[in-house]
């Protein structure tokens, strides 16, 4: 079963990640742009970064052709 992955989760991820590493709340606030910390705080609660991870790198990776948008130049 695929689970779907809303590209937001990147954010909760990081956030998780840099607490993991020590990094300060207010760090991670100014990193994530909140303007309060209560809801940077939200972002550490009840987030496995390994599963979001886990499911980005599950899932297939976009292409786009060589030529894409480009233009014959006349």
């Amino acid at each position: 079963m695929r689970r779907r992955f809303a590209p937001h989760q990147l954010r909760h991820a990081h956030a998780v990640e840099m607490a993991h590493e020590g990094v300060p709340l207010v760090v991670i606030q100014r990193q994530l742009g909140h303007a309060n910390l209560g809801i940077t705080s939200v972002y550490l609660q009840g987030i496995d970064s390994s599963e979001i991870i886990s499911t980005v790198h599950g899932r297939p990776s976009p292409t786009i052709s060589a030529t894409a948008g480009l233009q014959m130049i006349r």
